[in-house]
């Protein structure tokens, strides 16, 4: 008991002293804990963000790919649709010019109700120069003969060259094998037109043996002549585009043909007979 009187002041010091450190190694300690608990979560923390953006990447990445697929078969689609849209359209298209064109032959088989006429449509074109001659759907068996005028859209187109049971060749007038009494419908002013190789790479025609005095302007309708032996007269042949002289005083005039050749698809054939 003296022991402790004689050292109650130093124990207490002691205890106290002891209690300081206690705490501060308690403190230090959770400090430690504390410090690699915050590490260990900024490492799981950073593994989660970095995985987590890799997955977001690839899941992006299968998006876009996915998303170009469908756009690709999407766009297949849409490509087929606007092939069968544009076939469609050129098959209306080619129904509408085929109407216009029979409408336009109606007309021309009323202007000239006084021939016997026959339809025909046109199945084949000449390779080296379509323009010049085709070929049509009718032929002898229907009561065609050679040098039957044709008619196409416009007015006088040719004449049938030859034939067999079941088809024609028409010479087309722009071929310079072919030519057709002719006069002025304004003044009757006669002459002879015929292709002319110079021309036709024109879709243009010439009218030769227009007489010196001959009133014939440009503008002027011309048509088949009242003095045919072959051809019906009054069908309508073209207009005068130019008129020139040529040596010996006779002149010329160049016409625009009324019909257009290259386009030629069906035609009205005269059957009567003209000697």
């Amino acid at each position: 008991m003296d022991f402790l009187q004689r050292y109650k002041k130093w124990f207490i010091i002691g205890l106290m002293a002891l209690s300081v450190v206690m705490m501060a190694f308690t403190g230090r300690n959770g400090y430690q804990q504390g410090f690699l608990r915050s590490a260990f979560g900024t490492v799981v923390t950073s593994g989660q963000s970095l995985f987590s953006s890799i997955g977001n990447w690839f899941s992006d990445r299968w998006n876009f790919f996915t998303s170009m697929n469908q756009l690709h078969h999407e766009n297949q689609r849409l490509l087929s649709e606007i092939d069968r849209l544009e076939a469609q359209l050129a098959q209306q298209l080619h129904l509408q010019e085929q109407v216009r064109n029979y409408a336009e032959l109606l007309n021309m088989r009323l202007l000239y109700d006084d021939y016997a006429m026959l339809g025909a449509d046109v199945i084949s074109h000449n390779p080296s120069n379509w323009s010049s001659t085709v070929i049509i759907n009718r032929g002898a068996n229907d009561g065609i003969s050679v040098g039957m005028a044709v008619i196409a859209s416009g007015g006088f187109a040719g004449r049938i060259e030859s034939l067999g049971p079941n088809y024609s060749v028409v010479a087309m007038l722009i071929e310079d094998a072919v030519a057709v009494s002719a006069q002025s419908r304004r003044t009757g002013e006669l002459g002879i037109v015929r292709g002319d190789v110079n021309l036709s790479s024109y879709g243009l025609l010439r009218m030769n043996y227009i007489t010196e005095t001959a009133d014939i302007n440009i503008g002027d309708e011309i048509i088949t002549s009242s003095i045919s032996s072959m051809f019906p007269p009054g069908i309508l042949i073209g207009r005068v585009e130019e008129v020139g002289t040529v040596v010996g005083g006779m002149r010329y005039a160049i016409i625009r043909p009324a019909v257009d050749f290259s386009s030629v698809t069906s035609v009205l054939i005269i059957t009567d007979i003209f000697d």
